[in-house]
């Protein structure tokens, strides 16, 4: 069994290579601790933008964020719906990242009077990054169209799916 000092002066001869690289050994050290001290502060959720949701930036809508959503059918204005599971937002998030814009000429096209809308509301909670806030969201099944922010986006089917799968689990009444 080694003793206290032997234990030592093994590790002292091992790392004795250490002698020749002090400044290499030193500034690792400092960019370590600079690293650990000064990067959660520095880090803000706004600074990462790897991709843009309904063609607004990360930093105003960040997809991570929401986690309600709100809907009011425009069949039934009184009866509103909400819905809490975070996993499928984030998938209907995830698919309205590859919602294409419609240009100008093809919203002069498309008539979207006197259709189905399903008007939903994406909530942002409180969180160190974020204030509070609410998203209006407007989604025309017969069409497949999106309208957020006044321009409107063609959906693909699976973002039509998450739609579908999250209308049909929504509960009666509103978040509290």
């Amino acid at each position: 069994m080694y003793s206290f000092s032997a234990f030592v002066f093994s590790w002292r001869m091992r790392l004795s290579w250490l002698k020749q690289h002090k400044k290499a050994v030193s500034l690792s050290v400092l960019f370590v601790m600079f690293v650990i001290i000064l990067g959660p502060p520095i880090y803000q959720e706004s600074w990462l933008d790897p991709f843009k949701t309904l063609n607004v930036p990360n930093r105003e809508l960040h997809p991570h964020a929401i986690t309600k959503l709100g809907m009011v059918n425009s069949d039934d204005p009184f009866h509103p719906y909400y819905y809490t599971d975070v996993g499928k937002i984030q998938e209907l998030m995830r698919d309205l990242q590859h919602a294409t814009p419609l240009s100008p000429a093809d919203q002069a096209l498309i008539s979207l009077e006197n259709q189905k809308i399903q008007y939903f509301t994406l909530h942002r909670a409180l969180s160190h990054y974020h204030a509070t806030e609410d998203y209006a969201l407007q989604y025309y099944p017969a069409k497949n169209i999106v309208r957020f922010e006044q321009q409107e986006f063609q959906i693909d089917v699976s973002t039509v799916y998450a739609f579908s799968q999250i209308t049909r689990g929504m509960t009666s009444g509103w978040w509290k």
